[in-house]
């Protein structure tokens, strides 16, 4: 038998990122991106509202300081966040003149800041980005990783690729102009990441979510930073480890992320990403009580944090048919097991990693209970036990079952 010549060729590219605290940037202290973009021509996105509040300031310290800048106003919004919009931006990075050492910069949200990660990943094979994150969920998730993405009708970030940036920039301060809605959806990562790994920063948001929430302009700079660093670090911990996705499909930071895509792409993109995250939650916690994971106390904590920093814990998009279609759908994303992350108390959680361990009779009474919860929910009921499933009369209870054999 002739033998086929062949060789293998080494395609690993050692990459590595630095996320760094810079406060003052927001108000247009803009020394250290000067050096970190040494003399390269830049093309600044951001979006109207950022652009107004912040970016014009920055883009003007820019040039002050003698950087070679470009600029483009983006308006974005999860409707846009689309492969022709992706394709809009590159064609713009081409009209502004960017060469193979030109950098972009994304100034906005998560929308604005997968938008740019696309258009650097593709424009010219690979432009280097950095990323100023100016929202909650964008200071401590979106923001800080190497993920960009766009959607599909009907499927939410179906398209993306891994990049990393070369810098993130994180400024609190952004945050002292953000609306309450959007504080509540980035609390809502900030609460993912403190069932699933750190039960004092779940106390900590517990004491100090209202401050935020109801004045984020006077609220102490130093616990802004503290959620902000805490979060975020507790995070970059976790995705450090199988940054690519490509060591294993059981990520622990998946708590949350189930059951949200698919609320977020029947809304048509209308139900925002934080509000998806915390309903996912909230049936996650159920199904994880009822299956003798999550104790009532500790439900009844996630379930009221959730509420009290205005996230809901139910949709009537929710049905048992389009449940069990999630799990079909995250199984295949998931290298065909749905690996559902479930909370198993306050700071630590479990893994599900079979379809089967999450019967549907589960999922339908936690839907149920959910429901009639969200109906009855009162903040300002001084005895928390009504939120126990066991109370909840007829179909609705939630059975606790013995915990299955994860072999």
């Amino acid at each position: 038998m002739t033998r086929v010549p062949h060789r293998s060729v080494s395609a690993i590219r050692e990459r590595s990122f630095n996320v760094a605290l810079c406060p003052g940037l927001s108000a247009g202290r803009v020394d250290d991106l000067v050096q970190v973009v040494k003399g390269r021509k830049c093309f600044l996105i951001t979006t109207p509202t950022v652009a107004e509040l912040y970016a014009n300031r920055i883009a003007s310290r820019l040039l002050e300081s003698g950087v070679n800048l470009s600029m483009l106003v983006l308006p974005c919004s999860e409707q846009s966040k689309t492969c022709a919009e992706v394709e809009r931006l590159c064609k713009e990075c081409f009209r502004a003149g960017l060469d193979r050492r030109s950098v972009l910069i994304g100034c906005g949200g998560g929308v604005c800041t997968d938008l740019v990660t696309m258009a650097a990943a593709l424009t010219r094979r690979g432009l280097g980005h950095i990323k100023i994150p100016t929202t909650l969920i964008g200071l401590i998730d979106a923001g800080i990783g190497i993920k960009g993405a766009v959607n599909l009708p009907g499927k939410k970030s179906a398209i993306g690729c891994f990049y990393p940036p070369e810098r993130v920039f994180l400024d609190p301060s952004f945050l002292r102009t953000l609306p309450r809605q959007l504080i509540s959806d980035g609390l809502s990562e900030a609460i993912k990441v403190a069932i699933t790994f750190d039960a004092a920063l779940f106390q900590r948001i517990e004491q100090t979510s209202r401050e935020l929430l109801d004045n984020p302009r006077q609220t102490d700079y130093d616990r802004l930073t503290d959620l902000v660093w805490r979060s975020s670090n507790l995070l970059l911990d976790e995705l450090e480890t199988n940054l690519y996705e490509d060591q294993t499909y059981e990520r622990l930071l998946d708590f949350g992320h189930t059951f949200s895509p698919m609320i977020e792409a029947l809304s048509g993109f209308e139900v925002r990403h934080g509000m998806s995250v915390a309903i996912d939650m909230a049936l996650s916690s159920a199904v994880s009580y009822s299956l003798g994971f999550l104790s009532c106390a500790d439900q009844d904590r996630i379930l009221r944090l959730l509420l009290g920093v205005g996230l809901p814990i139910f949709s009537h998009l929710l049905n048992l048919e389009d449940c069990s279609n999630a799990l079909d759908e995250i199984e295949a994303h998931r290298g065909g097991r749905v690996n559902l992350v479930v909370p198993g108390g306050i700071g630590k959680a479990v893994f599900l990693p079979k379809k089967e361990q999450v019967p549907q009779a589960v999922l339908n009474t936690a839907l149920n209970f959910l429901r009639k919860k969200t109906q009855e929910y009162d903040l300002t009921a001084a005895n928390s036990t009504f939120l126990d499933p066991s109370a909840v009369e007829g179909p609705e209870r939630i059975p606790r079952l013995v915990p299955a054999n994860f072999d």
